[in-house]
């Protein structure tokens, strides 16, 4: 038992055509419906074979040769075997630039991190460079306040002096 598919490929015929053939006394007698398939027996398969002989063929693929679809299936199966493989390379390579910006974005990721801790540390230098500063500016402070007030003592006891070496 064949489908209606299966005929009309056969014969070369939509399978418009072949349902135009089945009567509805051809398809109670010859054909079984099965899951919305119709099925035609071997006598049903005969009596649409001779209905198409007489009948011109109804589509441009009736009068190819099944060597010939053959032939093209194999050309078209060489050249799906050709994509597939470049399809995997093309995989390959689009895996290989996943893990390189992965390890890219790693390293990015480490350069981050070493940059925050050498800020941190040059805000701990500057916090201590400048308190070092303040000591010593305190340190020239008291130095120079210091200064000051021995010039100041020895201006006022050299100022006796003359005073005294003049009288």
């Amino acid at each position: 038992m064949k489908t209606i598919r299966q005929m009309a490929d056969e014969l070369g015929v939509s399978k418009t055509a072949i349902r135009n053939k089945l009567t509805p006394e051809m398809q109670t007698k010859f054909a079984e419906t099965v899951s919305g398939i119709i099925y035609l027996s071997p006598e049903g398969e005969n009596l649409i074979r001779q209905a198409f002989k007489h009948s011109k063929a109804q589509t441009k693929f009736a009068d190819v040769s099944a060597n010939q679809f053959a032939e093209v299936s194999d050309q078209f199966a060489a050249i799906l075997e050709i994509l597939r493989d470049q399809l995997t390379i093309k995989d390959d390579q689009i895996k290989a630039k996943d893990e390189q910006i992965n390890m890219l974005t790693a390293a990015l990721e480490n350069v981050s991190i070493n940059l925050q801790t050498t800020q941190a540390s040059l805000q701990a230098e500057q916090a201590l460079h400048a308190g070092t500063l303040e000591r010593q500016l305190a340190i020239g402070r008291a130095n120079l306040q210091a200064a000051a007030a021995d010039a100041s003592r020895k201006s006022i006891l050299d100022f006796f002096r003359k005073r005294q070496s003049k009288e």
